[in-house]
């Protein structure tokens, strides 16, 4: 097995660098290993901090310039860039538990999975928990083929596949993505996965730790899960307009506590869910017109 680890990073230089010094902490158990930056058109310190890793990387180091805006257009970026057969993605506020690449070695490898996702758990548990975390208690089959993937089951933090799935379900979505309107890139790219006939995987044993330093009950916080409901809206709008059967039932199953609205937040959820889906039709159409 040979794995690139993918981090993308706009303008965050100082979360960056804490990023990329615990990679030094890695165990890779003589495994090749490399690492790959990508600089999704930053106008902070980011290149020097990225420099300045290169020149202490205990492992093979790849940076490369990405100017589409977006995460989706700079994770595939790196995508391209890469040259591993197992391909991981992490965010540049994550620190990877020092025995990551040998849990992903021995876990995924023998899955019989082509993506997945491992655990993404908070690294100061005064964050709010409501952003970007996940714990994964037991290893989990998802079966291929699965029309609709829950949104939040795959994670960007911490995703992981095999590189040749790309040519089988196509690259990430660039119009996706943090820096776009419609944060859910790594979502829209696992469904696609999934109906293109790959086995997906979730994985305890392969752990990020995320330190977003967005505290507890703070605006900032707020602000990043309302984020996440418009992007999981703009998801399932880009379901329906894929022809995907049933989104609206799924939606609504989601939506429901037995015949009910569960309460006036579930209300608010979904009216934001309904605002991103909205603005996703109005997207595509728009450039279906300007083409």
């Amino acid at each position: 097995m040979k794995l690139s680890l993918i981090i993308c990073t706009k303008n965050r230089a100082s979360q960056l660098d804490l990023c990329l010094k615990h990679l030094n902490e890695l165990r890779g158990g003589g495994l090749e290993f490399e690492i790959i930056v990508v600089d999704n058109n930053s106008s902070d310190s980011t290149s020097e901090v990225i420099q300045g890793f290169k020149n202490i990387s205990r492992y093979p180091f790849i940076s490369c310039f990405s100017s589409k805006v977006g995460l989706g257009a700079a994770r595939n970026c790196g995508v391209q860039e890469s040259s591993g057969n197992i391909l991981a993605f992490t965010d540049d506020d994550c620190y990877l538990d020092e025995n990551y690449i040998l849990a992903l070695d021995q876990h995924f490898s023998s899955s019989g999975a082509e993506y997945g996702m491992g655990q993404i758990l908070l690294y100061d548990n005064a964050d709010d928990d409501r952003v970007a975390n996940c714990i994964i208690k037991e290893k989990r089959i998802l079966p291929k083929n699965i029309n609709i993937l829950p949104a939040g089951l795959i994670q960007g933090a911490n995703m992981f596949c095999d590189k040749g799935l790309f040519h089988k379900a196509g690259l990430f979505n660039e119009d996706m993505g943090a820096g776009t309107d419609f944060p859910c890139e790594d979502i829209e790219w696992a469904c696609r996965a999934s109906n293109s006939g790959a086995v997906g995987v979730l994985l305890p044993q392969v752990i990020v730790y995320h330190h977003h330093m967005k505290k507890k009950g703070s605006i900032e916080a707020l602000s990043t899960v309302h984020a996440y409901d418009f992007g999981r809206g703009a998801y399932y709008a880009s379901l329906m307009a894929r022809g995907v059967p049933n989104v609206w039932d799924f939606w609504r199953d989601a939506s429901m506590s037995g015949n009910h609205i569960a309460s006036i937040g579930h209300l608010d959820r979904i009216s934001r869910e309904l605002d991103g889906a909205s603005k996703y039709f109005k997207f595509i159409s728009g450039k279906y017109f300007n083409e």
